[in-house]
């Protein structure tokens, strides 16, 4: 799943590490022409391959203007909560059972909201405490689109590691 990441060629992104951290992307471009707003386009094709730098770019364009970052192809509207997520994808890449570290971290949410119903389907700590807003009731949408819905505006609907019913 491609990560790409445009960042429009301005002071505060000269100022910043955006742009040399964008040219270490494996695919990286330099667009426009003169008498045009250049664009620094980074684009990481491997994401687990790439994360290191991921992290570090993400990071890196978070308050620059007019930056545009998208996964697989789907805009990204909330830099800071994608890059959390980012950070702990990229911290269960060091685990053997993926399943088992995201069930950890989601019981450490709850537990620390209060949770008081341990039947969570979304085992993922962006959608734990989130999951109290399913509406369960007849006639309302199935829990799998609510829980879909909650995932993309947590901006995990993206990794690897997410298990939805």
């Amino acid at each position: 799943m491609p990560l790409t990441v445009r960042i429009p060629e301005t002071d505060d992104a000269f100022l910043s590490t955006a742009i040399p951290l964008a040219r270490l992307a494996p695919a990286y471009a330099l667009l426009g022409s003169s008498g045009t707003e250049k664009l620094h386009v980074a684009t990481l094709d491997d994401l687990e391959q790439s994360i290191d730098l991921a992290v570090r770019l993400v990071d890196a364009v978070i308050g620059l203007p007019r930056v545009q970052v998208s996964i697989d192809h789907r805009p990204i509207a909330n830099l800071t909560k994608f890059l959390s997520t980012l950070l702990c994808y990229r911290e269960s890449l060091g685990e053997r059972d993926k399943a088992a570290y995201c069930d950890r971290q989601a019981d450490r949410v709850g537990q620390a909201a209060g949770c008081p119903v341990w039947t969570c389907q979304a085992r993922c700590p962006f959608i734990c405490t989130r999951c109290l807003q399913v509406v369960r009731r007849e006639g309302a949408p199935p829990v799998t689109d609510q829980l879909k819905a909650i995932a993309v505006s947590a901006e995990v609907d993206w990794c690897p590691n997410l298990r939805l019913p």
